[in-house]
């Protein structure tokens, strides 16, 4: 009987480390491999490292805490890595030939949903809906300034003076994720912020008439606007349509234009490539 515990001893696991995502995410395979072996003699009742099945495995990633709570979404992953990475080393050392972690999936490690880039043809339809009318302006200008690339953080700081319609721009604040820019107007979103500005007070911000200036408050106003627009053109039915879904489309836009995930950093604002392509559903595993 091939005895966990004393397996992973065997191949040295102890001297191999996982490193997570963050420095709280890393952990020892050395610490963490042993306390599997354990939980599967002494839970599962598997004594013998080659009939540990994926059933077991799943099991021990999902037991609780010592204090009883579920663990989090990121120790479910920690522990995954740990036992993938310690039946590659059992096969490598010639121990097994199967792994049993080989199919397994989790969720995402991001608890939030991704905003999907909305098509063109959601786009006309949302554009119809944020502007039912010529009295509804102040939705019809959250709009155009998502289609510019402005975050829910931004929509709300944009003042009259930001906006220059002899260069077709917009001027974006940024925020701690996003850098300040530039950004360009649609031909739709010229024309809608052109028929807003002329209701508008000059030194008041452009959408946002909330008494406050929580930025709490701020972005939730800009996120309502979005979603009332969204809901309005019948968009919400899909769980990934959000308020971020006009401006993952703007920088979808961009890709399909340049073919560069930079050029969409660059227009979005983002600080990373990985962020830019996170927004505009690009998989970078299949890039070429």
């Amino acid at each position: 009987m091939a005895r966990l515990v004393a397996v992973y001893r065997t191949v040295n696991l102890e001297s191999a480390t996982w490193v997570g995502s963050s420095s709280q995410s890393g952990v020892g395979l050395g610490r963490l491999l042993p306390k599997l072996g354990v939980y599967l003699e002494r839970v599962r009742g598997v004594g013998d490292v080659r009939l540990v099945t994926a059933a077991d495995v799943v099991a021990w990633i999902e037991a609780p805490l010592p204090n009883g709570t579920r663990p989090a979404l990121a120790t479910l992953h920690t522990r995954r890595a740990a036992a993938r990475m310690g039946f590659r080393m059992l096969r490598q050392a010639g121990i097994l030939d199967r792994d049993p972690t080989i199919d397994m999936t989790l969720a995402s490690r991001s608890s939030q949903r991704v905003a999907r880039p909305l098509t063109d043809n959601e786009v006309r339809i949302g554009r119809a809906a944020a502007a039912p009318d010529i009295h509804e302006t102040r939705r019809a200008a959250a709009w155009a300034l998502a289609e510019a690339t402005a975050t829910t953080h931004e929509i709300p700081r944009v003042l009259p003076e930001h906006i220059d319609f002899a260069s077709n721009v917009v001027w974006l604040s940024g925020s701690k994720k996003q850098t300040p820019r530039l950004a360009n107007l649609t031909s739709w979103g010229r024309q809608a912020l052109h028929r807003h500005l002329a209701r508008c007070e000059p030194e008041h911000p452009l959408v946002y008439s909330g008494r406050g200036d929580s930025p709490a408050a701020m972005q939730a106003s800009a996120s309502t606007l979005l979603a009332r627009a969204l809901k309005a053109a019948g968009l919400r039915d899909d769980p990934r349509i959000l308020p971020g879904s006009v401006r993952a489309w703007a920088g979808r836009r961009v890709f399909e234009e340049t073919g560069r995930v930079d050029a969409v950093a660059r227009a979005l604002g983002c600080k990373t490539l990985d962020s830019a392509a996170l927004i505009i559903s690009f998989d970078w595993s299949n890039a070429s």
